[in-house]
């Protein structure tokens, strides 16, 4: 790309997709979110969920989830039930902040099983990318080639600025969740994950107050860059991948230099359970049910790769025909970051290590049974990871609000999620359950309109549960009170 202020907006845009599409080896499946048939998928939403189910054991060997938000392209000519080779890509033009938000995971044989009527643990793999990118107020246009263009439609929304972080990791997990306390009215339960992470691939990238001015000139297009900083890192594995290599060795020497840590969930589940006498009554028979988790404590580390670079500061008359012959053309990395050298003040290269936090968030679910195989949920998210320090890298979760009406058996399902993100954009999703199938759209419109695919996702699993037979019911029959009689045994309320 030959326009520096240019490439430093947009290069936030381009070292994270770089990530995501070279390493996505093909937690977010809202619609069984607080529902007691989420079984081990229930995990990523809320430890304690995993107590309070109809089964004694289920197996997800295989669910993947895609999800994306973004104001700043559109996907024309494509939806899920039409042809991708007629789609086009292109900016949407016009002066406004940008974003981009995309996460994906695959989970992999995740496993839960009661070890009793109280207690339950899951465990299995996940693999799980985030990306997110911001930028200030820029005018983009898709007709403006040249960097004097770009200057002046912008000379008004400096200073300009951006940012963009991207996560890869693999995570090993365990969890036990325990009924904490039972009186045959209410229920609270608690559990706790803890996951063992392998860090595969990292990036940021951070732009600012870069400010430019208008030089005397015929047409009025000669523009002089006078301050501005560039810093971008990335994990030191990605410099071992050759070209010359095979697949296999390349992946060896990728997976010997990613980092080890430990992250965790933990989570509370309050059942307000419904008002039925019946000896038979069972525990998954609630009037409400209440959840708090917080998720995702903990981050990742990567240590700098060899072509990271910080850079404070411009140097002197660097005009925009500078930038322009400097800058073009730019085919590497390497040619890129000896052009910044001549142009900038300072120019150091990072070494160490560099940790991204993983989307620290608080969750509240609430869980209504309207009647009986009818539900309504509805969940808040609240990031906590943005509260701290400003200098901290971290990635970022698009959940804000959803409402989820739910019609919902052990067998089958019907969902209609009501999405609103963290970017004010609302969708409207849907999915079904039927036996060991689930499948969902978090944007209905991706299936029909062919401009907004770039604006939802799906998601599928495959889920093994036990038949009627090996219930949870009938599986601990022996060690476990009716609700009638733990009633019977709770104090009188006078």
């Amino acid at each position: 790309m030959k326009l520096i202020i240019m490439y430093s907006l947009k290069v936030s845009f381009f070292i994270p997709f770089l990530l995501f599409y070279n390493l996505l080896i093909a937690q977010n499946y809202q619609a069984i979110n607080g529902s007691s048939y989420a079984g081990s998928l229930g995990t990523g939403n809320n430890p304690a969920s995993i107590v309070s189910t109809p089964f004694a054991w289920d197996i997800t060997p295989l669910a993947v989830q895609i999800k994306q938000s973004t104001n700043a392209f559109f996907i024309k000519n494509y939806s899920f039930f039409s042809s991708p080779k007629n789609a086009d890509v292109s900016i949407q033009n016009g002066s406004k902040k940008r974003f981009f938000f995309s996460n994906q995971n695959i989970h992999l044989l995740n496993t839960r099983i009661n070890l009793n009527s109280n207690a339950a643990i899951a465990f299995g793999a996940n693999i799980r990318n985030y990306v997110y990118i911001l930028n200030s107020k820029s005018d983009w246009q898709d007709t403006v080639l040249e960097l004097a263009d770009f200057m002046k439609n912008n000379i008004n929304n400096l200073p300009l600025s951006g940012e963009s972080v991207g996560s890869t990791w693999a995570e090993f997990y365990g969890t036990y969740a325990q009924k904490i306390f039972d009186d045959g009215y209410r229920t609270l339960n608690a559990g706790v994950t803890i996951k063992l992470n392998r860090a595969l691939a990292g990036a940021y990238v951070n732009t600012s107050e870069v400010n430019y001015t208008q030089l005397a000139g015929v047409n009025n297009d000669r523009y002089s860059l006078t301050s501005g900083s560039l810093q971008y890192g990335y994990s030191s594995n990605l410099d071992l991948i050759d070209n010359n290599k095979s697949f296999a060795d390349n992946r060896k020497a990728f997976l010997q230099n990613a980092n080890y840590t430990v992250t965790a969930d933990v989570g509370f589940e309050y059942l307000l359970l419904s008002s039925e006498d019946e000896e038979a009554a069972s525990d998954d028979i609630y009037d409400t049910k209440i959840g708090v988790s917080i998720l995702d404590l903990g981050s990742n580390k990567y240590q700098y790769g060899s072509r990271s670079r910080q850079v404070a500061g411009t140097g002197k008359d660097i005009s925009n025909s500078v930038l322009e012959n400097k800058f073009t053309p730019l085919r590497t990395l390497d040619n890129f970051n000896d052009s910044l050298a001549t142009i900038s003040n300072s120019i150091t290269i990072p070494s160490g290590d560099f940790y991204i936090y993983e989307p620290t968030r608080l969750v509240l679910n609430v869980d209504k049974h309207v009647s009986q195989s009818l539900f309504v949920n509805a969940e808040l998210t609240v990031p906590v990871i943005s509260l701290s320090s400003q200098n901290t890298l971290f990635i970022k979760d698009m959940n804000l609000l959803a409402l989820t009406p739910r019609w919902e058996t052990k067998s089958l399902g019907g969902y209609f999620p009501v999405l609103v993100n963290a970017k004010g954009q609302i969708w409207i999703g849907g999915a079904f359950k039927a036996g060991p199938v689930l499948m969902g759209v978090h944007n209905l419109s991706n299936l029909f309109s062919k401009n907004k695919s770039q604006n939802g996702g799906v998601y599928l699993a495959f889920t093994i549960r036990p038949g009627e037979k090996y219930d949870r019911a009938g599986h601990y029959p022996k060690n476990k009170l009716t609700r009638k009689e733990r009633r019977s045994l709770s104090c009188p309320v006078l």
